[in-house]
């Protein structure tokens, strides 16, 4: 009878859909079904990857600010290219937030680790360039819209966690997408603006990249006061509705 336990065996886990697979070096004779990896499987982390690239990107971004504050008394023309290599690779991370997301939902491959990652990049990416730059160029009044922008993500994060451990979820809002646009398309401009100047372009260019720099930014600091009340008042409304 023991002869026939291990093709029972098999059709049994044929039957439950579970027939597990023979990983490399196991024995050939025993009830396990060889399966290749399909397409979607091996595509399926390339969001991941993406915006785990977009988490690697901020330090980079942050190193290119700072030796550019290093360099700029003394080599203007190599301070400019650091800048504006540094803007390339910002504008580069920035569009896989659009770019991750859009494949993950063409690919099926959509997972609560990817979404938590997501939000996780974009912050690290924020905050790595709000911060290089308020050591290495920004104005005092910018700087004080940086604290503005990074205070309110630090305290939505802690906001979600707790959140989170009651079982409830804080799913991102409208103010909360233009904010984070604004902030994006703000530190653009102002690296944009370092570049400029620095590289010696028209007088006209680096004023009005100036100019779209202090407005986004600070259209971004007020959006995240907005929209900041607003995940509070629906927190505390559900709370109300709960008891």
């Amino acid at each position: 009878m023991d002869r026939w336990r291990p093709r029972l065996q098999v059709f049994q886990y044929t039957q439950l859909g579970a027939l597990p697979r023979r990983d490399a070096g196991e024995d050939a004779s025993g009830p396990y079904l060889d399966v290749a990896p399909r397409e979607s499987e091996r595509v399926m982390n390339l969001p991941t990857l993406l915006t785990l690239f977009r988490i690697a990107a901020g330090p980079g971004i942050a190193a290119l600010v700072l030796w550019a504050a290093q360099v700029t008394y003394s080599d203007r023309a190599l301070a400019g290219l650091l800048y504006a290599g540094a803007l390339a690779l910002f504008v580069l991370a920035a569009a896989t937030d659009w770019l991750d997301g859009w494949l993950a939902r063409k690919l099926n491959a959509v997972t609560p680790l990817g979404a938590a990652l997501d939000h996780t990049a974009d912050k690290v990416l924020i905050a790595c360039v709000l911060l290089a730059l308020a050591y290495a160029a920004l104005p005092l009044n910018l700087v004080a819209a940086s604290v503005i922008i990074l205070g309110r993500d630090i305290a939505i994060a802690g906001l979600r966690e707790g959140a989170a451990a009651q079982g409830k979820s804080l799913p991102v809002g409208a103010l909360g997408k233009w904010k984070a646009a604004a902030e994006m398309a703000g530190a653009a401009a102002f690296l944009a603006f370092q570049a400029a100047a620095l590289l010696g372009l028209s007088a006209a260019i680096v004023l009005g990249l100036n100019w779209a720099a202090l407005i986004l930014l600070w259209m971004a600091a007020a959006l995240a006061l907005l929209s900041a009340a607003g995940y509070v008042a629906a927190l505390v409304s559900r709370d109300g509705r709960t008891r």
